[in-house]
């Protein structure tokens, strides 16, 4: 059975994190862990835990639903709770990435500190059906990964996946006529044969599934934002690097987060190990 740990604090984009994490156990049974991090204890109604408790009972009665409130760095205190889960939630608001959810730090810190795929939710997070999962893919080891968990997810709901590649000329490394040697059908050529043998082995993994493939010359962010409207969720990998001050400093993330309307999932790569590790 499929374990989630979901953050929570109170916030409006809190509350669409549960709404997610509820609409997903009605799909499927899941153990729950709720997290509230926090030194001081909540009161009455307005306790994000008794909040948590509510939604996830109401809309899926029977769910068993274990809450904890804990103290210490956010962050950090999310990635050691959920270091056995499937999944961790969290919620955000696209309205404002620096007054972000949970208490004010930003979503994106946690990222570095995860072992489990993150799923961040927007505020005001509604159902799409019929909308498919979306994932980016990179010619790097950050999308073996993503792929799977995409995949997986896509033959949970309708058995269709839209892989998006984004590419972009390389840097001239020399000036004058050393530099035309970069010809543009060339790279893209190249990058073409990367994602179709990316493809062909999804297919080969998982037989039943459609694979959409895209390849598209802009930013990856650009890219997956684009496709956000029509996704049910957009999957992205991670290899970490730019985790300074707790913020993906350019990275995909962090310039996806605030465009996006649709759940975003990053998934850790084995081969990059979270911070502190």
């Amino acid at each position: 059975m499929e374990r989630i740990v979901i953050g929570v604090d109170g916030s409006a984009a809190s509350r669409s994190a549960l709404a997610w994490v509820a609409e997903r156990c009605g799909r499927h049974p899941a153990e729950v862990d709720v997290i509230h991090v926090s030194r001081h204890p909540g009161s009455g109604a307005d306790d994000p835990l008794v909040v948590a408790e509510q939604i996830l009972g109401d809309a899926t009665p029977g769910q068993v639903v274990r809450v904890h409130r804990v103290d210490g760095p956010v962050a950090q205190t999310l990635g050691e709770k959920s270091a056995d889960a499937d999944l961790l939630v969290i919620g955000v608001d696209p309205a404002h990435p620096v007054r972000a959810a949970l208490g004010g730090w930003l979503p994106v810190r946690v990222i570095g500190r995860t072992h489990a795929p993150l799923c961040i939710v927007p505020a005001g997070w509604a159902p799409r059906p019929g909308h498919r999962v979306t994932v980016g893919w990179e010619d790097d080891l950050s999308s073996t990964e993503a792929l799977t968990f995409a995949a997986t997810e896509a033959l949970g709901r309708d058995g269709r996946l839209r892989v998006v590649h984004a590419w972009h000329l390389p840097e001239p490394a020399a000036d004058g006529a050393v530099a035309l040697l970069v010809r543009p059908d060339h790279v893209l050529q190249e990058h073409r044969e990367l994602l179709d043998a990316a493809v062909q082995t999804l297919e080969r993994r998982f037989p039943t599934l459609h694979v959409e493939a895209e390849l598209t010359r802009t930013s990856a962010a650009e890219a997956l934002a684009r496709h956000s409207e029509t996704a049910s969720m957009t999957v992205i990998g991670t290899h970490r690097d730019g985790v300074l001050a707790g913020g993906y400093l350019g990275s995909v993330a962090q310039d996806l987060l605030w465009r996006t309307g649709c759940p975003v999932v990053v998934v850790p790569s084995s081969s990059f190990p979270p911070r502190g590790h």
